[in-house]
């Protein structure tokens, strides 16, 4: 492993850590919104009122710094994965806000989700790739991806509960996941130059695909299905991420034989029901803290 990948992977946690504390500070605030002002500008306006959403925010912009500089040093498809660390990071601070200790079952998901991780980066390229897509190629992926974030918003929006939750979070997803490469780019971009970035279409993308993802995520954690929002925002940004660098990005996993083929498709699917067990634990944890009457967590 090469000193550039080492420091990548350290980025990558520190990402991690920096959106699970985010994630617990933000669902704790956007929950206590009413339901009228999902989907619009003025649930951040509500939301920006509020200290402890506004430390999530911070959080959110410290992990963003991490994960600029991660995608400088590593390829979309290795850097991604690692992200989805981040709902185990949730549960473990969770856990410590409410006072309560995480469950037998949680600690094998979070094994599994570990080892699945573990096995998808070793099969993974970690260099190599482009750091910009090709314009033609944006276009038309670009549309499926905005198609895809339109229907979820729509049928989301149609909904209650936790599959509302869940189509909003699939759409949140989708758009961080998009994020992701429109940031790579931008890094590009400034290596030229302080100011070489604002000429470029990938920036402006970045801004409306990262605002329009916050709305969606704390308009999906605003249901309090915790779960279901949490575990398809993680899970959707890996998927879309890592799909996006390999068709847009050239980027390669380095799977060579049935085995090494079978060993991916394995390691995917450990990392995803990790990710759904987590967020569900994640969901009964923050739930049974808040409605305890005699917790001294953050909303005491």
């Amino acid at each position: 492993m090469s000193g550039r990948v080492a420091i990548a992977i350290v980025l990558a946690v520190w990402t991690a850590f920096f959106y699970a504390m985010s994630n617990v500070l933000e669902m704790l605030e956007a929950e206590q919104v009413p339901d009228e002002y999902a989907l619009k500008p003025g649930l951040l306006t509500r939301l920006v009122k509020r200290p402890r959403w506004l430390l999530g925010l911070l959080s959110d912009f410290g992990g963003y710094l991490c994960h600029a500089a991660a995608l400088g040093l590593a390829t979309v498809i290795f850097v991604e994965p690692i992200l989805a660390t981040g709902i185990l990071m949730s549960l473990f601070i969770g856990s410590a806000f409410v006072h309560r200790p995480v469950h037998r079952s949680d600690w094998i998901a979070a094994i599994v989700l570990s080892g699945g991780l573990a096995l998808f980066l070793y099969e993974v390229s970690p260099e190599g790739g482009r750091d910009l897509g090709r314009t033609s190629r944006w276009i038309l992926v670009g549309s499926i991806v905005v198609g895809c974030v339109i229907v979820c918003m729509a049928i989301g929006a149609s909904l209650r509960g936790p599959k509302r939750a869940a189509f909003l979070g699939v759409a949140a997803g989708i758009a961080f996941g998009a994020a992701a490469l429109l940031t790579k780019a931008l890094v590009h971009y400034l290596g030229d130059g302080l100011f070489a970035w604002v000429p470029h279409w990938e920036p402006y993308a970045l801004a409306v695909a990262a605002i329009g993802g916050v709305i969606v995520a704390q308009s999906a954690l605003q249901t309090g299905a915790l779960g279901a929002a949490v575990g398809a925002t993680e899970a959707m940004s890996v998927i879309t991420g890592a799909t996006l660098g390999l068709v847009l990005l050239n980027e390669r996993v380095g799977t060579h034989g049935a085995f090494e083929i079978t060993a991916v498709i394995v390691s995917i699917g450990m990392v995803l029901w990790g990710i759904a067990h987590l967020a569900y634990a994640e969901e009964r944890l923050m739930g049974d803290g808040s409605s305890a009457p005699g917790d001294q967590g953050p909303n005491a």
